[in-house]
């Protein structure tokens, strides 16, 4: 209806501008030279009508500023006035498992990035990969410093010594013409001013940029800084590492013409809800809990390939799918997003299509759904993890045969097709199997539905019915646990169906518990991150790069390693810890792959998550929007709103 009344607004404008012109103007004589030179006059064309362009989206953001919490819908908003909006870090699109610049000049990119060797000795910090972590050397510490060549090499640190250690640099170029939409030109005092804002302990974002990866940045001139990684540190996408995005130093920094501290810009409204813009489009209004409108910016550094192709884009909130869907029928919507969970109303969305209504693009796409086996439960724990066990003594939940019974024992496929319509893809480890690191199932253990292997392996165990109630038993006790999840309508749907399989398959007794957001808090207080849970359910994102680092010893989460790490399995092994950072530290792509499928095998060896599948992503368009797609990796389908389009 917005849209309506915006084209019937803009039509009696045109109208009334077209009689006022009428009234004013010279009467035309019939014949001579006034008349032929009136007549082109007559048969110009009217000005094109403005494109106005709807997105539907299920929620509202809570904010627009970067430095703040992250959100999936957050960063519809920011693709449009920022474009190339990938976080702080950001720059870049995710295409398709690979990454394209956008607003970073990279076609000189090869001949400056250097990998040199330096010299490092006692007080020089490094990166530590045995810690994941930066150190101040110290006389007597070993530690093993990556080389620009050949193996990392150990070392005892000695007062007076130096040793080689290798640090990559590299050189970003803002685009030509990069431009704030006051007309102030973007420079790298935008980098440097966001950087800092970053560093800063009053701005709450994940800290190991600035303290583990990054030894420093330096200015070279308006357009171009130099990123130097710690040394010791290397990175298989050092290309993008060191992107940094630009905050307006000329309006919020020191000496700016509304100058904040990191502090003060997360509770500031222009901040929060108008973020200065240097992308295609411009912020105009924000209404509550209704809409919000971008307008094309005149100073888009893409102006000139005529970018956008739209003049006003309009977020609307609508949180209920099925009124989405109706908007979308009627027309009101030109398109739905992927955060509407279309999921459970495919049949629906294909029967409009079948009549000319809307068309879906359905891909599999980075998030996916696993279920975490609680292996190292908190002492003070005192659910199932801690206290079922298997006939030799060990914890169950510790125990591998244990895990691989539960994995048996759940038909993964009937999950997606009862949970998402067939829409998901069953995965096997904690990357999507069409992705081009992952390992081939040759090359990993593939769990196929096996409930009587999986039976197999709980006897051994010394599970069984042996008083014939359907359940599992030993020694008296119930094999029954608590399977938790976040409040979320797909969840609850997958914990009923894998409670039913549990039992009906193998005789495993559920107890289904649905969560608040207190469900991700911080241990120790909080559930998964705390360890005081037994088998958990919700979704990583994996992404460009296979994300093993989510399981690797150093982020257990714990008083020591810190709370909000992201193993909260507990998962312990040295040979996937190798591998994993062995990986994500490859400067080459064959060692990266090679490493990567070693961590993938050792990880659905010991399988201490159970990936169930990759959730799709599911955008909705009318048939005659053209240019809104959804691509596997990239994480908003707002990465191309630069080239949103109607057919003509």
């Amino acid at each position: 209806m917005l849209r309506n009344r915006l084209f019937a607004l803009l039509g009696l404008l045109v109208i009334a501008s077209m009689a006022l012109a009428a009234c004013g103007a010279p009467a035309a004589p019939a014949e001579g030279p006034a008349a032929t030179e009136a007549a082109p006059e007559a048969t110009e064309a009217a000005p094109a009508e403005p494109k106005v362009m709807v997105a539907c989206l299920a929620q509202e953001p809570s904010t627009l500023y970067m430095y703040s919490e992250s959100a999936l819908v957050k960063s519809f908003v920011l693709d449009a006035i920022y474009d190339g909006y990938a976080g702080p870090l950001g720059g870049y699109d995710a295409r398709t498992y690979d990454y394209q610049s956008v607003y970073y000049d990279l076609s000189t990119f090869d001949d400056t990035a250097e990998q040199n060797t330096i010299e490092v000795g006692v007080g020089d910090v490094v990166y530590d990969p045995a810690q994941d972590a930066a150190v101040p050397l110290e006389a007597g510490m070993t530690i093993s410093m990556n080389q620009a060549e050949g193996d990392p090499v150990e070392v005892t640190v000695e007062e007076g010594q130096k040793y080689p250690i290798v640090q990559i640099v590299t050189a970003f170029t803002l685009a030509d013409g990069m431009t704030w939409e006051d007309g102030t030109p973007v420079t790298t005092a935008d980098v440097q001013f966001s950087y800092d804002v970053g560093a800063s302990p009053d701005t709450p974002s994940v800290k190991y940029f600035w303290t583990t990866q990054t030894q420093k940045i330096e200015i070279v001139d308006d357009s171009t800084y130099k990123y130097f990684f710690m040394p010791g540190y290397t990175s298989g996408t050092y290309f993008i590492d060191g992107m940094i995005h630009p905050l307006p130093a000329h309006v919020y920094g020191e000496g700016g013409s509304n100058p904040l501290t990191p502090a003060e810009m997360l509770a500031d409204e222009s901040v929060n809800r108008a973020p200065l813009a240097f992308g295609p489009f411009k912020m105009v209004e924000w209404v509550a809990g209704d809409h919000l409108t971008v307008e094309k910016n005149p100073t888009y550094w893409r102006a000139g390939e005529g970018l956008p192709k739209l003049d006003t884009l309009i977020y609307r909130f609508i949180p209920d799918t099925n009124q989405l869907i109706a908007q979308l029928a009627s027309g009101e919507c030109d398109f739905g997003t992927q955060d509407a969970a279309f999921e459970g109303s495919l049949p629906l969305i294909r029967q409009f299509e079948a009549e000319g209504l809307m068309v879906p693009q359905v891909v599999a796409g980075t998030v996916f759904e696993h279920l975490d086996f609680n292996t190292k439960p908190v002492e003070s724990y005192t659910g199932a993890a801690a206290t079922l066990k298997a006939s030799d003594g060990s914890l169950l939940f510790q125990n591998v045969d244990f895990r691989h019974a539960i994995a048996y024992c759940i038909d993964r496929q009937a999950v997606v097709d009862a949970a998402t319509n067939g829409a998901a893809v069953v995965q096997h480890t904690y990357t999507a199997s069409d992705h081009p690191l992952y390992a081939g199932d040759d090359n990993i253990t593939v769990y196929e539905f096996d409930p009587e292997k999986g039976k197999e392996l709980l006897a051994g165990l010394g599970w069984t019915d042996s008083d014939g109630d359907g359940i599992l038993d030993s020694g008296g006790q119930k094999l029954s646990f608590i399977h938790s999840t976040r409040v979320n309508p797909l969840r609850e749907k997958v914990t009923q169906i894998v409670q039913a399989q549990l039992k009906d398959n193998c005789g495993i007794e559920t107890k289904i518990e649905l969560i608040g957001s207190e469900y991700f808090a911080d241990g120790p207080d909080g559930l998964v991150f705390g360890r005081q849970y037994d088998l958990g359910e919700f979704a990583w994102l994996t992404g460009v790069e296979p994300p093993c680092t989510l399981y690797i010893s150093s982020q257990v989460p714990s008083a020591e390693l810190g709370w909000g790490n992201s193993n909260n399995t507990g998962f312990e092994n040295a040979d996937f810890d190798a591998a994993c950072n062995a990986a994500t530290q490859a400067l080459d792509e064959a060692t990266k792959a090679a490493e990567h499928a070693k961590a993938q095998a050792v990880f659905t060896e010991y399988l201490p998550s159970l990936p169930l599948f990759a959730r799709a992503k599911i955008l909705v368009t009318r048939p005659n929007v053209v240019g809104v797609l959804m691509d596997p990796t990239a994480n908003s389908e707002f990465w191309n709103v630069e080239n949103f389009d109607f057919e003509n």
